[in-house]
Formats: C-alpha cells, sequence, structure tokens
C-alpha cells in the first residue's frame, strides 16, 4: 500500500475515506510495519473511515474529519467524502477538507448538524447479501466480513447463548454478541431488493 511507504521512516500519514476491507488490510500490514493506525469516520457508527498511519514516538493525532449538514444531497465526491446519514430535512455528510473545499466551490452551503443529530442511532437499516451470522455481523458493526469471520472462527462471537458458526443464519430476535465490538440484534427482515439481497433493520450496542 502506498501509504505505507510514505509512513516509513517515522513521518504521520493520512488516508482518505476507506471502506472496510481496506481497513482492515492496513491494520494488519501497520501492525507488520511496527505502525499506530487511528480510525476517524465523523459518526458513531461509520464504515467508511480515515486512517492515519503514525509511528510510536508520537502520542497522538488530530481527527481530520468534519460533519456538516446540507440541505440537499451531496455528489460523490470518493475519498474525501465518508458516509452520508439522510435526515428528514437534509443530509449529514462527513468530509476531509478537500471535500469540503469541493462542495463550498460546487455551491452548497455547509452548516453545523442540528442539534440532537448526533445521539448515537442505534436502529440501522442494512443491506447485506445473507443472513449468515458473517455477513449481517460485519455489515452491522462496520468491520470487513473477513475480520468478522475470524472473529467467529476464534470463538468470539456467540448466537441463542452459544458459540457461533460464520453458517449460521440469523432470525427476527436473535442477538449476536461479539467480543470488542458489542451485541447487534436483528430487528426484523424488511424483504429482498432486487439482486437478492436483504434489507434488514438491526440494533447495535457498543
Amino acid at each position: 500500500m502506498a501509504y505505507l511507504k510514505r509512513a516509513r521512516g517515522g513521518r504521520v500519514v493520512q488516508t482518505g475515506f476507506l471502506p472496510p476491507e481496506a481497513q482492515a488490510e492496513l491494520l494488519d500490514l501497520a501492525g507488520r510495519e511496527g505502525l499506530n493506525v487511528a480510525f476517524f469516520g465523523g459518526f458513531p457508527l461509520a464504515e467508511r473511515k480515515v486512517a492515519v498511519l503514525y509511528p510510536p514516538e508520537v502520542p497522538s493525532v488530530h481527527d481530520p474529519v468534519q460533519v456538516f449538514f446540507l440541505e440537499k444531497e451531496p455528489p460523490d465526491l470518493g475519498e474525501a467524502m465518508g458516509d452520508v446519514e439522510p435526515l428528514e430535512e437534509g443530509f449529514l455528510v462527513a468530509l476531509l477538507p478537500k471535500g469540503k473545499k469541493a462542495l463550498e466551490e460546487a455551491g452548497f452551503t455547509l452548516l453545523p448538524p442540528p442539534e440532537g443529530a448526533f445521539r448515537p442511532s442505534k436502529v440501522r437499516t442494512l443491506v447485506v447479501p445473507s443472513l449468515r451470522v458473517d455477513a449481517v455481523g460485519a455489515k452491522g458493526f462496520g468491520v470487513s466480513r473477513s475480520y468478522f469471520a475470524q472473529g467467529v472462527k476464534a470463538g468470539k462471537v456467540r448466537l441463542r447463548g452459544k458459540v457461533a458458526s460464520p453458517k449460521d443464519e440469523m432470525a427476527p430476535g436473535d442477538v449476536l454478541l461479539a467480543e470488542g465490538l458489542g451485541s447487534l440484534r436483528l430487528l426484523a427482515v424488511l424483504g429482498e431488493t432486487r439482486r437478492g439481497n436483504y434489507k434488514i433493520r438491526v440494533e447495535v450496542e457498543r
């Protein structure tokens, strides 16, 4: 990864917003290099996050992510923009400085988040490829499927009070307990998408 090459030699290096799979890969590779990694997503349960790589002698790093309120949906800005959460009257969007600049130049008015917007929303609606433990758990906790499956195989995830298998399927009312991540309750299966994925509602407790 290019980020690792730049971080060698004691430099602090910031990525753009990365999907969960890339976060897990970067975390693994940075650990092998003896580098620390901090992740910032702007939201309590952000899926896309910015990684900041830094050497052990650096005590802490700055959070580069800001969250703004927009009255209309923003365009896709790639790695400069993180998660976008719809509200009744607009959208909350996580941005890096270059994403903020791009929206301002495009004529968007960036406002501070409305009061109460950051109350942790424990209930989320997700789209998953199946109701298997590894698919639902990974999406619900915002980690890569391979990372979550490793935790399942290590016996760190329980379903219905028993150690879960990656192939176990969840049903409404089931609770997943994942060591280090929290708990996830499958509230409802809302239906299937045109591509055969499942739309579900879950409640996540950290």
